[in-house]
């Protein structure tokens, strides 16, 4: 099925807003577990954890 640039992004953006709002509430929940900052060197695991959220819905 084809898919516009526009609606693609639209569609990322849902899913980062998404990703956002279920991680923010695991930091409330479990504070030790989920950073909001990544140390030198790991900022790699923010597209990790994202792409883990977007195929499994688990933040």
């Amino acid at each position: 099925m084809a898919q516009s640039l526009e609606s693609f992004l639209a569609e990322l953006r849902t899913d980062v807003d998404r990703f956002e709002k279920a991680y923010r509430a695991k930091v409330a929940e479990i504070p030790e577990h989920y950073p909001l900052t990544m140390v030198d060197g790991n900022e790699g695991l923010w597209f990790e954890f994202f792409t883990t959220f977007v195929t499994t819905g688990e933040a």
